[in-house]
């Protein structure tokens, strides 16, 4: 990934919380055809490896479990947004950009069988555990407890390499970036808005 040093996210502990925000991501490795990716969420251990270490799952019949063994890349994207060159004072001397956030991680995939139901625990926990009377797979009946798990590939990915980008306008003058702050929160693009001002006060 090209990342100007304005735009670079180093430490880790802001790269791993961008990617626990967007934590949809994209798993993507060079098979015999060509590039294949696979859209799907993953949960992040920070404590297991240098960079830390992701898990997921996929359908069995999901061709990507027989690329796994082999090296990745998982990208994750955040809040973005077009930004338009009438936000800044001086509409003549500026063109349309893209602002956003993005973490890259590569690493190589593994399955993990066996554990196919504390996996999927897990990841019901983190999305369910915060809603009042949340779903768990203990409601499972027996039988389909038994037997789904069968039908998916758990798999863990240590992460080898991580960058992080967020393009949020640092190239701009402070008063320039307050417009397009502005700019963005009366487009509704509240969330990359918000990042923004959570950069330019770091100043």
């Amino acid at each position: 990934m090209y990342v100007p040093k304005h735009f670079a996210v180093d430490d880790l502990e802001s790269q791993h919380a961008l990617i626990e925000a967007c934590d949809f991501g994209v798993v993507v490795s060079a098979g015999p055809d060509g590039l294949f990716a696979t859209h799907i969420p993953l949960l992040l251990k920070r404590d297991e490896g240098q960079f830390g270490t992701l898990y997921g799952h996929v359908a069995r019949g999901n061709p990507h479990v027989t690329l796994f063994g082999t090296q990745a890349l998982v990208t994750f994207s955040g809040p973005h947004a077009y930004v338009s060159p009438t936000w800044y004072s001086d509409r003549t001397t500026n063109v349309p950009t893209w602002n956003y956030v993005a973490v890259h991680c590569a690493g190589t995939p593994v399955s993990v069988e066996g554990d196919q139901l504390a996996h999927l625990s897990a990841m019901a926990e983190k999305y369910e555990g915060a809603r009042p009377n949340g779903w768990s797979t203990r409601e499972l009946k027996p039988e389909i407890a038994e037997t789904m798990p069968r039908g998916v590939v758990t798999f863990r990915m240590e992460i080898t390499r991580i960058e992080g980008k967020a393009k949020l306008s640092q190239n701009k003058p402070r008063a320039e970036r307050e417009r397009v702050i502005a700019g963005l929160q009366a487009a509704g693009e509240v969330k990359l808005a918000t990042l923004m001002r959570r950069e330019l006060d770091k100043v």
